[in-house]
């Protein structure tokens, strides 16, 4: 069945179709301190205000109980009201509007009362008028279109309001969408083009679908389709037919593809078997995906710059078993005594152009080596010589099997991005220098496997080091950043696992990962539930307590000055599909002046690395007890 898409198809749910209307709207890259959204607004009483109205509005958000009283929707509305009347010209004013008109439609679906529909509405159409030059306007102008359109069941002013976004807004992040809406609502009900899409002087400012990436194992393939600006897409998933591959079929309106581009590629790694992109229509272009076998999907898109993430997961392998796990474990131990550790293969993983095998080749920053191996390592000895030519014992959990084998470090940043910059120091050198240590000691002192995302300093895009983690099969993903903040008495030390962020302090420091606005962070909660259908959020929390628990405690004991600032939990784009536990550690605050002294000394830099590996172990040793005593 054909969904129509401006967010995830795999929210085929009607409910959730509506919610994620408000999915993912885009401000420009970095900027966690956005005027339009200014969570982080200091001291000012103002923003105080709005800073707890948001969070609150984060409560309603994540908290089932919480949400399922009205008068706790209008408590928050009363929030934002308030806010918005005391400073109605105010840098609060529009983002105060436009959370307000979130909350309405929310209630809206949460409580079915027309007259919620309306306040939304209201709300939209004065955040567009009032302010016109906000970078919400447009967002605002293309959700009350929506609203007609889809809940009013009013195309007639829908078109109307398109065609208005058009007029304004062309050079908006709904621009597309907008012209895509457009011709859908006429090919349906006749309600005629506007002018300016049918005058002599009008020129369709096509989207440009750019070229594919993708990453297979043989249960597992991560695409992702990349394109010049935001754009409107649906998916159709071809019905099985015996002997034959399945297509999943994404289509992208009011958009063109080069001739050079549309050549299909024989993939034939795992899953995936081919890639071939077409101009299905003067503009439509069909990206298919032609995949052995899919047990289960999901799709989504990132901003800055927008891109398409298609996560495709192979038939699950049934294990049927009647042993007890004694009997098990001491097969394994067997097993160890006499299977030798297998060799890992190199694989290259390409860039695929949307169908053109030679411009892979290009670049090559666009290549990947990852280790693809079928099953975890099993040790073969009970103990083994370090890389710094001490001996070690394995642990019991290795022992038995139990655990974990292979684990990827990912240093944040790298390449055109900096990350964060104080005092002389840039976040991607640090980590790097962290993730390579961290990397020895992992291998050095605790046997395990291990794969860095960037061994460099090179860019690598966010999606990409998630997919290095899931087709080397790696057990955890462990991604090392450095801290900033506004205020340069901030230090500490916190570390973070993928869920809803709990507060704005949560938003800003996900925001500033993912180099993007907190109001988009704000949006993106709406989907997040689902998207982490089979992540391992038990597991990454602790994972991250004892990480967290194992850097304070041992750099206080080495006398260095830090603070404990928790494990928290927020939506990190970097961390989203990860199917291991998977935690992001910020390791300082480089806009610190102590902190940063200490990122300049090795000593410091050792010690962190070392605390994050006694970490992990400590977790591994917890999950195998937990394992034995059941």
């Amino acid at each position: 069945m054909e969904r129509d898409r401006i967010l995830p198809a795999y929210l085929n749910c009607p409910i959730l179709l509506l919610t994620v209307l408000f999915v993912l709207m885009t401000c420009g890259p970095g900027a966690a301190f956005a005027a339009d959204d200014p969570v982080n607004g200091g001291s000012n009483p103002i923003a105080v205000r709005y800073r707890e109205a948001k969070d609150y509005y984060l409560l309603l958000l994540r908290d089932e109980q919480v949400r399922s009283d009205r008068r706790n929707w209008l408590r928050c509305v009363g929030d934002f009201r308030r806010i918005y009347a005391d400073e109605p010209g105010g840098q609060f004013a529009p983002g105060s509007l436009f959370t307000l008109a979130k909350l309405y439609y929310r209630m809206y679906m949460q409580f079915a009362d027309q007259a919620d529909l309306d306040e939304s509405i209201a709300n939209y159409d004065q955040v567009w008028t009032t302010f016109p030059d906000n970078s919400l306007a447009d967002d605002a102008l293309f959700w009350s279109a929506e609203i007609h359109l889809k809940d009013r069941k009013d195309p007639d002013r829908a078109a109307e309001l398109y065609a208005l976004q058009v007029k304004r807004f062309p050079d908006g992040d709904k621009y597309s969408q907008a012209l895509s809406r457009l011709r859908e609502i006429d090919a349906e009900f006749a309600t005629g083009l506007p002018a300016v899409l049918t005058g002599p002087e009008h020129r369709e400012d096509l989207v440009a679908v750019l070229p594919v990436k993708y990453w297979s194992s043989d249960d597992y393939s991560r695409i992702v389709i990349s394109s010049s600006a935001a754009v409107s897409y649906t998916s159709t998933l071809t019905a099985m037919q015996e002997g034959r591959p399945r297509k999943l079929h994404i289509d992208f309106s009011q958009s063109a593809i080069e001739a050079r581009y549309a050549v299909p590629v024989a993939i034939q790694e795992g899953l995936l078997q081919k890639i071939h992109s077409v101009q299905l229509d003067p503009t439509t272009v069909r990206v298919n995906l032609e995949v052995e076998a899919i047990s289960s999907y999901k799709i989504f898109s990132l901003n800055d710059p927008f891109r398409v993430i298609v996560d495709i997961h192979g038939p699950q392998k049934i294990i049927t078993a009647s042993k007890t796990l004694p009997e098990l474990q001491r097969e394994r131990i067997t097993a160890m005594k006499s299977d030798p550790l297998p060799v890992l293969e190199p694989v290259r993983k390409k860039t695929v152009p949307a169908g053109h095998r030679e411009m892979a080749a290009a670049d090559p920053e666009e290549h990947l080596i990852v280790l693809q191996d079928n099953h975890k390592r099993i040790a073969g000895r009970s103990s083994w010589t370090g890389e710094d030519g001490s001996a070690g014992v394995f642990s019991l959990a290795q022992q038995l099997g139990l655990g974990v084998r292979r684990i990827v470090i990912d240093p944040g940043h790298g390449g055109k991005d900096p990350g964060a910059m104080a005092h002389g120091l840039k976040e991607k050198d640090i980590v790097l220098q962290v993730a390579k240590k961290t990397a020895q000691r992992l291998r050095s002192t605790y046997a395990y496997d291990v794969i860095l995302t960037r061994e460099d300093d090179r860019t690598l895009p966010l999606e990409e080091r998630t997919a290095i983690a899931n087709t080397a099969k790696a057990d955890l993903f462990i991604s090392i950043h450095v801290n900033a903040h506004p205020r340069q008495t901030t230090r500490g030390i916190e570390t973070f696992y993928l869920n809803l962020a709990t507060n704005s302090e949560a938003m800003r420091v996900a925001a500033r990962e993912n180099a993007t606005s907190t109001h988009n962070i704000s949006d993106l909660q709406d989907i997040l539930t689902d998207l982490m259908q089979n992540s391992k959020i038990q597991e990454s929390s602790i994972l991250a307590e004892y990480v967290q628990n194992s850097l304070v405690s041992g750099l206080l004991a080495n006398n260095f000055q830090t603070r404990d600032l928790g494990v928290k939990q927020a939506p990190f784009y970097v961390l989203i599909g990860a199917e291991m536990p998977s935690i992001l550690a910020e390791i300082s605050f480089i806009s610190n002046p102590g902190d940063a002294g200490q990122l300049r000394q090795e000593n410091y830099l050792d010690e962190i690395a070392g605390r994050i590996a006694a970490g992990v172990a400590g977790y591994v040793e917890h999950q195998a007890t937990a394992a034995l005593q059941l």
